[in-house]
């Protein structure tokens, strides 16, 4: 095949996969404003069980636009000090990563979620000026 013509076929190809992600259906967009991930709020549970009944309740939660990194006692044990001994797990939480849905002051969140839950919020595009301290 002459170089010309693997050129072309490549060049084709290569505008059919951008034209592919481009043109991403309606129901697969977001709606809002993108922003940065610059808060880290996470819910810690005493049991697998309390974190995964809390993760189905927040889904449903329209402060919520999405919860991820659910880790289990033993995944967060592991993650931590890569063992994964039995004894150590006992004294691990269970976790999991809540989002803020657009538009929600993800401290008033955190607030609201610490009536219920163990919380801690971070904001790493917080301001140094902005620290108390």
């Amino acid at each position: 095949m002459p170089p010309a013509v693997r050129l072309l076929a490549a060049a084709t190809a290569l505008a059919l996969a951008a034209a592919a992600v481009v043109a991403l259906p309606a129901r697969q967009r977001v709606t809002g404003e993108p922003t940065a991930y610059c808060t880290d709020l996470r819910l810690l549970f005493g049991t697998d069980e309390d974190m995964r009944a809390a993760a189905d309740r927040l889904r449903g939660d329209p402060s919520v636009r999405e919860v991820r990194e659910q880790r289990t006692k033993a995944d967060n044990h592991r993650m931590l000090t890569g063992a994964s001994d039995p004894e150590g797990t006992a004294l691990t939480p269970a976790s999991l990563r809540v989002v803020e849905a657009f538009g929600v002051d993800p401290a008033d969140l955190a607030d609201r979620l610490r009536h219920e839950h163990r919380v801690n919020l971070t904001d790493a595009c917080l301001d140094a000026d902005d620290v108390d301290g």
